[in-house]
């Protein structure tokens, strides 16, 4: 498994840790679109650290997702769930309370590692 050659160096960090366990996100779509589980640079957006805007960013608690969501209104409504493998890439907790980015793999369809499980009102 390879990341993206034009990744800057120290991407993932060197204290990122095998993908493991499950995770939340949140989609704009039902069902979500490959475009929901992309990362910054990949949408176009280039602002902040380099490193983490080429992660995907995932939430440990579902309850975290959910706050976010209601936070932050853009990251959309649809809640979705996944289990991560050592096989999808790194991740490390990059924020609180438990924001994660993952850095996945290049040969990693990410979409179909996740499945809608409800809505944020």
């Amino acid at each position: 498994m390879t990341f993206p050659e034009d990744w800057p160096e120290g991407c993932p960090p060197a204290d990122a840790t095998d993908a493991s366990g499950e995770v939340f996100r949140m989609a704009r779509m039902n069902p979500p679109a490959d475009d929901d589980f992309k990362s910054f640079t990949e949408l176009g957006i280039e602002r902040g650290d380099p490193i983490l805007c080429r992660g995907v960013s995932v939430f440990v608690l579902q309850t975290d997702a959910e706050h976010a969501a209601r936070k932050f209104r853009n990251m959309g409504k649809i809640l979705t769930r996944g289990v991560l493998l050592a096989e999808h890439g790194k991740s490390k907790q990059t924020g609180k309370p438990s924001h994660t980015t993952w850095w996945p793999y290049i040969e990693v369809n990410r979409l179909s590692l996740f499945a809608v499980i409800g809505t944020v009102t």
